[in-house]
């Protein structure tokens, strides 16, 4: 513990401890909180990792991250994967535009998206943001046919299938019939 923190540091770690526990409101910051206690009761990172789930890397940059920043920067950490940088609201309005356009019958494709939300935002995204944006929103990806427009009617089927070799119609029968003429002829 001499070693990790000063007295004053460890206090302050104890209270918020006594004080943050049963309480379910950031389970996050109760965590992080937890590795930073696990560390200063002397137990390694590997065994810290194990027991909380984060990696063995995260837990030295935690106890670093307390001893520059202080205890608001372990429990108020508030990054979650959700780095928007728009709100849903906003995002909203984008998307309006893209909505005229489609209905004006133009295709709109994700690097198009892209490209006008990387202008907007003033920073490089992923694809992925985008479809991330279009999920939340509820746009689809649109879907093939369940069959082609012009393919024949059923009864145009059937008659076709009426179409057999033995038919007076046929087309194979007069390839036949002129295959065998053909070899009449050579032969004879």
């Amino acid at each position: 513990m001499a070693k990790t923190f000063t007295s004053t540091q460890w206090k302050e770690i104890k209270r918020k401890i006594a004080k943050m526990k049963g309480k379910k409101t950031d389970i996050k910051g109760y965590r992080r909180l937890l590795a930073i206690h696990m560390r200063g009761l002397g137990k390694s990172d590997l065994e810290i990792s194990e027991l909380l789930g984060y990696s063995v890397y995260y837990i030295p940059e935690l106890v670093s991250k307390y001893k520059k920043q202080g205890m608001d920067a372990i429990i108020n950490d508030k990054r979650t994967s959700n780095n928007r940088r728009m709100s849903f609201e906003e995002e909203g309005k984008f998307l309006e535009h893209f909505v005229e356009l489609a209905e004006a019958g133009q295709i709109i494709t994700v690097n198009g998206i892209l490209h006008k939300f990387e202008e907007v935002t003033g920073k490089e995204s992923n694809t992925s943001t985008i479809y991330k944006l279009l999920k939340r929103h509820g746009w689809r990806k649109v879907k093939p046919r369940p069959r082609h427009p012009g393919k024949a009617s059923d009864e145009e089927i059937e008659a076709s299938k009426k179409l057999t070799k033995n038919s007076e119609r046929s087309y194979w029968k007069k390839i036949t019939e002129t295959i065998e003429t053909n070899t009449r002829n050579t032969s004879g």
